[in-house]
């Protein structure tokens, strides 16, 4: 019995991302406001370095929030690290983001809300998942968002898929993962005995390492798409 479902935000419930160029610009300006010498070469020198740490941790399934990664690139600045500072990043960080609901989703998860237990699972560094949600008044539907960022665990890392399973209390065998990465979605979601359904994107390959339960062409599918999973209709 299908108890759960969870959903990956970016590509599956929602469309756009992160303008790097106008945060790092934002973030350069913001801090030479505050009275440092930042130049845009040093700004990506300890940029670069702190994604050569991000990378490195990331390598074993781990993740680092927000702060810990603005640490690193203030201190490749010479610049103490203080909460106020990065605080003041957080806002132009979320001041960049630019994430559109996709067609069919607010439809889809007032459908599914009354019948299951909705969670979100998203690999993102700060909380703008849960300010989207939030803007975007979809917080309502979902019982449970657990964001790599704030866990200390990224997808596909089954870890991070058994916290959201204990959140949401219930059992692998409960509860499908929906997402539209092969290796994030479904293979991390498998590897917990999850089930897991794939939203298809333009130039998907024909070949995936990891075979999804079911994949559809549109979110708009998923409550038809459940209906025939529920009833052993689908593998």
């Amino acid at each position: 019995m299908i108890r759960a479902l969870t959903f990956d935000i970016g590509g599956t419930l929602a469309d756009g991302g992160l303008d790097k160029k106008a945060f790092a610009k934002k973030a350069i300006g913001y801090l030479c406001e505050l009275g440092y010498d930042v130049g845009t070469r040093a700004y990506r020198r300890a940029l670069d370095e702190a994604m050569r740490v991000l990378r490195h941790v990331r390598a074993s399934g781990r993740e680092m929030d927000f702060y810990a990664f603005y640490s690193r690139v203030l201190e490749g600045l010479s610049i103490e690290p203080s909460r106020e500072i990065l605080d003041g990043l957080l806002n132009l960080y979320f001041d960049c983001f630019a994430y559109a609901v996709k067609p069919g989703v607010r439809k889809v998860l007032r459908a599914l809300s009354g019948r299951f237990e909705l969670g979100v699972i998203s690999n993102a560094i700060s909380p703008w998942p849960r300010r989207f949600l939030e803007l975007e008044g979809l917080d309502r539907y979902f019982s449970t968002v657990v964001i790599s960022g704030e866990v200390g665990w990224r997808k596909p890392h089954k870890r991070i898929f058994e916290i959201a399973l204990f959140k949401l209390g219930v059992r692998p065998e409960e509860a499908v993962h929906i997402g539209n990465s092969p290796e994030e979605d479904v293979l991390g979601a498998k590897s917990v005995g999850m089930r897991a359904i794939l939203v298809a994107w333009e130039g998907m390959p024909d070949s995936l390492e990891v075979e999804p339960d079911l994949i559809l062409s549109s979110i708009s599918e998923l409550p038809e798409a459940l209906d025939e999973l529920a009833e052993g209709q689908l593998p």
